[in-house]
């Protein structure tokens, strides 16, 4: 009786599936919440720049303040945008992968500096912190998707 009800349902399991259209049900929810948390992302991302010009129009910030901190959430907003669109070397993938060669090079001047002595230990680590922190948000952007 055991085997029979172990068996019969565990080969009759993948045929309800399909008969129920159940197969693809998880891809298409992934699908789903990653398209509706870019949405989100991307506007927060415009609600942040909203904000940043109602702040630069009351405060009278300098404008190399406003157009540094302008240009990295535009580049966050298109970082988004581009995820969107399923092209598999996007805009935001080139950008991770630049990103990512450019820590490696970081980190090996810093090390060089560490190793020849013009760079204490301590600021290695802070330092070695901050590029660990950028690699870590990239991976965490990658996983997402």
């Amino acid at each position: 009786m055991i085997l029979i009800t172990l068996v019969g349902q565990g080969l009759l399991l993948p045929w309800v599936i399909r008969v129920l259209g159940l197969q693809h049900a998880g891809r298409k929810e992934r699908e789903s919440n990653r398209i509706d948390e870019y949405q989100a992302r991307s506007e927060a991302v415009q609600a942040a720049i909203e904000q940043l010009e109602q702040l630069a129009a009351e405060r009278n910030l300098s404008t190399e303040v406003i157009e540094a901190v302008r240009t990295q959430h535009r580049d966050r907003l298109v970082h988004f945008e581009d995820r969107d669109d399923g092209d598999h070397k996007s805009h935001g993938d080139l950008h991770d992968e630049v990103e990512r060669l450019l820590i490696a090079a970081e980190r090996t001047r810093i090390n060089d500096l560490f190793r020849s002595g013009k760079l204490k230990d301590e600021a290695r680590r802070r330092i070695e912190r901050e590029l660990d922190l950028r690699e870590a948000h990239l991976s965490s952007q990658r996983r997402q998707v």
